[in-house]
């Protein structure tokens, strides 16, 4: 009768074990540096690489044409890219599922993104970022640390924004 309550002290520590050398083996969370990633523009162009942005703050959107609530969030993208300007590095990386990269550029064409849009071909910058669900949203501040990491816009990354680009949003 004693061996079930020791294998399940041993199961929940091997499980636990587990979830530490996962974590550590990689997602980045807020206060980690960012990891780095290069990924052409949609259209062609010469690749944009996430660390040499450092010096403003990035934010970055992982998302789909068809994912409905990344195409819901395209107006508030389109308004902090206009509000923001220059303060803000803004990047839609574009993940290769269910959607081809010339289906992505009609997208941007057809609802006028002025912001830069990449095509995460192999999905290899979705896999650092260990994207789950879309839109999945982050911000790098300008030295290149993570200080939001979520599924939407929110107002505690509004208030990131502000602060990190000396702007108050109206």
């Amino acid at each position: 009768m004693m061996k079930r309550p020791i294998v399940n002290v041993l199961l929940a520590a091997v499980l636990l074990n587990l979830s530490i050398v996962a974590g550590a083996a990689g997602c980045p969370e807020n206060g980690q540096a960012a990891q780095d990633f290069s990924l052409d523009p949609v259209g062609g162009g010469k690749a944009v690489t996430l660390s040499q942005l450092k010096g403003k703050p990035t934010l970055v959107v992982f998302w789909a044409t068809w994912c409905p609530p990344c195409r819901k969030e395209i107006p508030l993208l389109k308004e902090l890219y206009v509000r923001y300007g220059t303060k803000l590095n803004m990047l839609g990386v574009a993940v290769n599922f269910k959607q081809t990269e010339a289906d992505v550029a009609r997208f941007r064409e057809a609802n006028a993104l002025q912001y830069t849009i990449l095509w995460d071909k192999e999905n290899s910058a979705a896999d650092h970022y260990c994207v789950s669900g879309i839109p999945t949203v982050v911000l790098v501040d300008p030295q290149g640390v993570i200080r939001y990491r979520g599924n939407q816009i929110t107002p505690s990354l509004m208030d990131l924004l502000d602060q990190y680009t000396g702007k108050k949003a109206t």
